[in-house]
């Protein structure tokens, strides 16, 4: 028989990165003490992009509005000198200066972990989110089929809650999603491995599951006994007394 397909073999290798609460709170930087540590946001050049395309489109109606030989009914615009072009251009730049600074007010500028909440820290303010009223944090990927994306996007996930942010980038973003309607955050991250390095359980604890402390011990029992030799059994020493 043929080969199997590799995209048939794995539709969804880029299935989403999840972290409940418990998790966090039992996290691997938790477990190495190395918090409160920040992380600092990204953003791409596709985001930068997106705003010189929207600054483009506002200026570029402008002039078409403002060139267009006849207006309704044949009325001729450029008679009437009541507005003039640079007037609107001061309005379109006074409009893009507002919107520009509602959408940067909207992004955090960095995100603080300490062990049992989180700090976002946007340009005015700064928001407290304690990890006991996290539903869950999840690392959202760029999706490469049809079967991944289905019925898995931000608004199918969450259609009832707001989210603080704007996708940064078009790889990997990062919500944050609380017990709340409007206390949700997405944002993007420069640190984004490090950021699922410490806050996620370490690698091997991840393989082993919910039962990795019964393991463990059952390990350190494993090496105390190689080390101090087996202990008596509990059949000879009744065989003994008797």
């Amino acid at each position: 028989p043929p080969p199997p397909c590799p995209m048939a073999a794995d539709p969804c290798a880029d299935e989403d990165d999840v972290a409940t609460a418990a998790l966090l709170l039992n996290c691997s930087g938790v477990r190495r003490q190395i918090f409160p540590k920040t992380y600092h946001t990204r953003l791409s050049w596709g985001f930068f992009g997106y705003l010189l395309l929207l600054s483009g489109f506002l200026l570029g109606y402008t002039f078409f509005v403002y060139y267009y030989p006849f207006g309704y009914d044949g009325y001729d615009s450029n008679e009437d000198d009541s507005v003039l072009l640079s007037e609107l251009i001061i309005f379109d730049v006074a409009y893009l200066a507002l919107l520009f600074t509602f959408i940067f007010s909207q992004v955090p500028r960095k995100v603080i972990r300490e062990n049992g909440r989180l700090l976002i820290v946007f340009c005015c303010r700064t928001r407290v989110v304690p990890i006991e009223s996290l539903v869950e944090i999840r690392i959202i990927k760029r999706k490469t089929t049809k079967q991944c994306c289905k019925g898995k996007r931000l608004c199918c996930l969450y259609p009832w809650k707001c989210f603080w942010g704007y996708p940064t980038n078009f790889n990997q973003n990062i919500i944050v999603v609380t017990d709340t309607t409007c206390n949700n955050y997405f944002f993007c991250l420069h640190e984004m491995e490090e950021f699922v390095a410490d806050n996620w359980p370490e690698q091997d604890e991840a393989e082993l599951g919910p039962d990795a402390d019964a393991q463990a011990a059952a390990g350190a029992i494993g090496q105390e006994a190689q080390v101090h030799g087996p202990g008596p059994s509990v059949l000879g020493t009744s065989d003994n007394a008797l």
